[in-house]
């Protein structure tokens, strides 16, 4: 049996980031171990539905550290390894193999899996869901011998990769079970202004509709919508979302609802085990609510932190909600949690894609959406009013001309104590 101080299971981005703060704690060699399903090193995933999508060469971005990083620095990576039970009792993983690995302290970095569409024709050939390497690597090669592409889901995946594959040369066509694009998110004046953008490269979408079924032989040729559309199609993309890893988990005395329950440390309920990213809900310190976050940002920021924790750094984790989207010549940013917001605003101009847009409760700004058109500065200062809780002169927010930093109404009073 190997033994380890410190164990990971699961082999993506939190993984990829734990390790190498790890390593910067001063971890020695041959002290831990990463248990990886993938095929792949531990990777950033927002690439496969950007830029890694359009073309395999442009993966500067895709791994977090290359194999030299994992070789000179002792780690132990097994690939291709699938975890068949832990026994938290004797500090034990079990794998698929038999084999059988103990740890000192063990971080679960799961993270999600796809959910699927369950609706006749399901299983043809040429329907594709995106979320490992291989699966970008087969849609762009469908992509080369397919016309028409339809793209079920309106949300960031979905609208990515509907861009991407517009910018390949295909007919897209976005099924949108909702009233709007990015409707999780976005205003109606936002998902509008997307709506625009899409009509201007030619990308068809029909809203308040669903997939209800596929046809064809082998491969798709058709898919069928609630409402009795019937749309052409020699592929399809489903992003329809995703839910945590946490099978192996059921039965076992670890706390989960929506993920595995974790406090403001990264800790669970059982002494000496950990859970971070898409697998972990941890209490937002800024919201004050109880949070499942499956964007990037907290995957590998997460990751450090427990990383930091189990390597004897008591500090809460403090994160501010945040992700980003590339949608053909556009990116945008997004900061916060409107879900509470009684008021909003927009700083610059929606029609011309030049604008920020910014959600408040009271005073206090709750969230912001913003264009990369804007100044920097937005950005900057959006992160900072959202985590210091800060109250802001919306009037002069709304006023292009006042400079952002004349706008505050109350001194930074909140820095997570």
């Amino acid at each position: 049996m190997n033994k380890y101080k410190y164990v990971i299971i699961g082999g993506g981005t939190t993984a990829g980031y734990a390790a190498q703060e790890f390593v910067d704690q001063g971890i020695n060699k041959r002290e831990l171990c990463i248990i990886s399903a993938e095929s792949i090193l531990p990777m950033n995933r927002p690439p496969l539905s950007k830029e890694y999508l359009k073309d395999a060469h442009k993966d500067e971005e895709l791994l977090v550290n290359d194999n030299s990083f994992y070789v000179s620095n002792g780690i132990d990576l097994l690939l291709e390894s699938r975890v068949k039970s832990v026994d938290f009792g004797s500090n034990q993983v079990l794998l698929d193999s038999g084999e059988q690995i103990s740890y000192e302290k063990l971080l679960i970095a799961t993270g999600s899996k796809l959910k699927r569409l369950d609706v006749d024709g399901g299983n043809l050939e040429n329907i594709f869901y995106l979320r490992r390497i291989e699966h970008a690597d087969k849609i762009r090669e469908q992509a080369k011998k397919s016309k028409n592409a339809v793209v079920v889901g309106g949300g960031y995946i979905g609208s990515e990769t509907a861009a991407i594959l517009s910018g390949l040369g295909l007919e897209v066509t976005m099924i949108i079970p909702e009233e709007q694009l990015l409707a999780g998110f976005a205003s109606e004046e936002i998902g509008n202004y997307f709506k625009k953008v899409y009509n201007d490269h030619g990308v068809k979408m029909i809203f308040n509709d669903e997939a209800v079924g596929f046809n064809g032989n082998a491969g798709v040729k058709e898919v069928e919508l609630a409402s009795g559309k019937r749309i052409a199609a020699d592929m399809v993309v489903a992003g329809i979302g995703v839910e945590p890893n946490l099978d192996i988990f059921k039965g076992t005395a670890l706390k989960m609802d929506k993920g595995i329950l974790v406090n403001e440390y990264c800790e669970t309920n059982i002494d000496n085990v950990y859970a971070a990213g898409d697998v972990a809900e941890f209490p937002d310190q800024i919201f004050n609510k109880t949070r499942h976050v499956e964007h990037w940002e907290n995957a590998f920021e997460q990751g450090k932190h427990a990383a930091l924790v189990m390597s004897g750094k008591q500090e809460p984790y403090i994160f501010m909600p945040f992700f980003f989207s590339d949608i053909f010549n556009l990116s945008y940013e997004y900061f916060g949690d409107q879900s509470n917001a009684d008021d909003s605003l927009v700083r610059g101009d929606i029609s011309s894609g030049d604008f920020s847009y910014w959600w408040f409760k009271d005073n206090r700004v709750l969230a912001a959406f913003i264009m990369s058109t804007r100044p920097e500065e937005e950005g900057e200062k959006a992160r900072e009013w959202i985590s210091y809780k800060t109250n802001i002169d919306k009037e002069k927010l709304a006023d292009k001309n006042v400079e952002m930093t004349k706008m505050e109404l109350n001194p930074k009073y909140w820095k997570g104590q």
